[in-house]
């Protein structure tokens, strides 16, 4: 992903502007700009006035690092996971292979936050009749999951 400067097509090879991406992923402008800055996140074109562009790849890479940072890596793991050294760039192949590891770890994640919330309403439950808890009960669901990031290393 290396920026071009050349202006003529950078929205046909880049159509997502960095106030678009910004906005969607959550995140300002300016941490998009500081994950260029260090070889992150390269913008993929860069148009008139210096205005960032990005495309798909570039919004598969930003999805694999808010993951990896939800995971609490920090950006200097997050650049060697992405096999990046804050420079270089990671393999479509890999980036498919990552996030469908990571959809498994979020999917059981969701189902044991699922289990938690159950746990959590039959402890209300029980304390509300008077009844006893069930250490298996009470604790089903609590236990974390391993995140990619715990594994990957």
């Amino acid at each position: 992903m290396s920026a071009s400067t050349d202006t003529g097509d950078s929205a046909a090879k880049a159509p997502h502007g960095i106030a678009d991406v910004a906005r969607s992923a959550g995140l300002s402008s300016r941490t998009l700009r500081h994950y260029d800055a260090i070889g992150l996140l390269p913008a993929t074109a860069v148009g008139d006035g210096g205005l960032r562009r990005y495309d798909d790849r570039a919004l598969v890479r930003l999805q694999r690092i808010l993951l990896l940072r939800g995971s609490g890596l920090g950006l200097t793991e997050i650049a060697r996971r992405l096999g990046t050294d804050l420079g270089a760039d990671g393999d479509t192949d890999d980036d498919a292979a990552a996030l469908a590891d990571h959809l498994v770890w979020l999917e059981r994640e969701r189902d044991r936050l699922a289990r938690q919330l159950a746990a959590v309403r039959t402890t209300v439950a029980r304390l509300e009749r008077g009844d006893r808890l069930t250490a298996a009960e009470a604790f089903d669901g609590f236990a974390p999951t391993r995140s990619p990031a715990a594994d990957a290393g």
